[in-house]
């Protein structure tokens, strides 16, 4: 018990350590003083006695030992009443936290067991039930759209496609896509109560940020649901790209046909045998372009290779596309075997992990198969990810100084178009050429970790910037601490609650021109979304928790009665022994 023995009043203990002293001496002075040495060493533990027990009833001393407060019950939206009931009569003493009205939970480190109803705690409260004997009961997940995936970020002349499943849809009541104005540009019906996925398109043609609304009515066309839908819509850039072919494929045959109705410019190189190339010019002039130089790279946003046209440059090409990249922030695509990628030299920069499967669906084309390499990209530090499926990283890409290199293990990507799928076929080479191809040159690069921003909830951002200590401050002007990565100087994280709803700005003090806009929702929007994104993560990560076998202590102050007890038996003691 002494290692574990401590003090409550522990401010106090020199003070009461010195009183003790001295108490102690004076009763051993009066004793010496008036009885001699007459069972003195008697009197002298009687009087250590009496003022030890004093000094301990003020100091209040403690051990450790295990608190169990008792049971906790954590009501969340769409709880099951037939589970809050069962668990009332079961547990007769638990006590009842209704999250909903109040997300200040208590102190839960001492619970004997923690009960969670619903849908389940905040992603951002989750923390506070770690390592906690919890017991997570999902409630209901109520009828709405619980699966949304579209671009946030487009192109004047760009289409806005937005997909997802709607849970337990109502038969005849209808999704309506509705522009900023209200107008309905696309909508579905409802043909069955089954879960349904849905497509809903619309055209892009003016630059601005906007708010389209998906919106469900009943067959009557009453509205039932309404949710925002931010979109940014930046002014066209038409890229001009480069590509070098070490043999004809169907893939490059689509793929600068696609660019070039894109209204892309567009120089192709094909080699058809050695030292003998075949050029290609499409909306653009006809250029001189035999081995590659800075001077005949500078003018191209992107450079889209084979890893046979790599292995084919010579050093000091690849020195030149190198510094391209890194200097001039040049976009650099590499297609062609995975099981090359590892033997490119300086541009071997991927890793690329052998898998079973040859086909796949992408997160972001739901319903799409797409033809794949029988390998993933390995998850590494400095590999941004593009396209995925699941959790195999198909496409992304690493920086390298000002520029990127990325490279793709979708392949056959042109028979979507044989198949009619030509929307899918754009969204997957837009998506490429859009996180590739040459940045303007900016200080400052934002990226949201929060996927959506709700009013007095954290949003979570990051930035990549080339300002020294940059100060970030909201549309209030308030300052928003931010915390610098350990590994890059330039990145940079932040966190601010959003006091408004609609566009809200971001702004780099030492930049006003490197603004960010994002969009708050109300607190009730995207119900069903949110409720099922809830369950999800609350279900992952409860089952991965870890509960220490070992259980919380706490320190516990000794009853003073016992120390009052000891300081009679230590006085009385001292008055009755003359007596005797």
């Amino acid at each position: 018990m002494g290692s574990n023995l401590t003090f409550l009043n522990n401010t106090w203990f020199w003070p009461v350590l010195i009183c003790w002293l001295i108490l102690l001496l004076v009763f051993c002075w009066k004793e010496w003083t008036q009885s001699g040495e007459k069972r003195l060493i008697l009197k002298i533990f009687l009087a250590f006695l009496a003022v030890s027990s004093l000094a301990l009833i003020a100091l209040k001393p403690a051990i450790p030992k295990e608190i169990k407060e008792g049971s906790y019950l954590i009501i969340t939206e769409n709880f099951k009443q037939k589970q809050l009931d069962s668990l009332k009569k079961e547990y007769r003493k638990i006590k009842v936290i209704d999250y909903r009205k109040s997300e200040v939970l208590p102190g839960l480190e001492s619970s004997k067991e923690i009960f969670v109803l619903g849908s389940g705690i905040k992603d951002y409260d989750l923390w506070q039930f770690k390592n906690l004997p919890v017991t997570y009961l999902p409630g209901e997940t109520a009828s709405g759209i619980i699966k949304l995936n579209y671009k946030r970020q487009n192109q004047v002349g760009d289409k806005l496609e937005v997909r997802g499943e709607f849970l337990a849809p109502k038969p005849e009541n209808r999704l309506v896509l509705e522009d900023a104005g209200g107008i309905s540009v696309d909508s579905i019906v409802f043909p069955l109560e089954e879960n349904t996925n849905f497509k809903l398109s619309s055209d892009l043609k003016v630059e601005g940020n906007y708010v389209f609304s998906l919106t469900e009515k009943d067959s009557l066309g009453e509205i039932l649901n309404r949710n925002p839908l931010p979109v940014k819509v930046d002014k066209e850039e038409n890229l001009r790209i480069l590509i070098l072919n070490s043999y004809p494929t169907f893939e490059i045959k689509y793929l600068k046909n696609f660019l070039a109705e894109s209204g892309h410019e567009l120089v192709v190189k094909n080699r058809i045998t050695t030292g003998r190339f075949k050029f290609e010019f499409f909306n653009t002039e006809r250029v001189s372009i035999g081995r590659l130089k800075e001077s005949n790279l500078e003018d191209f946003e992107l450079l889209i290779v084979d890893t046979g046209a790599i292995r084919n440059l010579s050093s000091a090409e690849r020195n030149v596309l190198q510094n391209s990249v890194r200097e001039a922030g040049l976009g650099f695509l590499i297609l062609g075997k995975a099981n090359i990628l590892n033997g490119l030299g300086d541009f071997s920069v991927f890793e690329p992990q052998r898998v079973s499967a040859t086909e796949a669906v992408l997160d972001d084309l739901p319903g799409i198969i797409v033809s794949r390499q029988p390998y993933q990209l390995k998850k590494e530090f400095g590999l941004e990810e593009i396209q995925r499926s699941n959790s195999a990283v198909l496409s992304a890409y690493k920086r390298l100084g000002q520029g990127r290199i990325g490279t793709t293990l979708l392949e056959n990507t042109w028979q979507l178009q044989l198949e009619g799928k030509q929307e899918a076929y754009q969204q997957i080479w837009a998506e490429l050429l859009g996180q590739l191809s040459k940045r303007e040159l900016v200080t400052t690069d934002w990226h949201p970790e929060t996927e959506f921003a709700f009013k007095d909830e954290p949003f979570e951002f990051q930035i990549r910037s080339s300002i020294e200590n940059p100060r970030v401050r909201d549309e209030n002007n308030y300052l928003i601490p931010l915390k610098q990565d350990l590994n890059n100087s330039e990145l940079w994280t932040g966190k601010t609650y959003p006091l408004e709803t609609g566009w809200q700005e971001l702004s780099i003090e030492q930049d006003t021109t490197s603004g960010f806009n994002y969009f708050v929702h109300k607190s009730d929007d995207w119900q069903a979304l949110k409720s099922y994104q809830s369950l999800q993560e609350n279900s992952r990560f409860f089952s991965q928790q870890i509960v220490e076998e070992e259980s919380v202590k706490m320190p516990v102050a000794i009853n003073p009665l016992w120390f009052f007890g000891l300081f009679l038996i230590g006085m009385g003691g001292l008055w009755l022994e003359p007596k005797l």
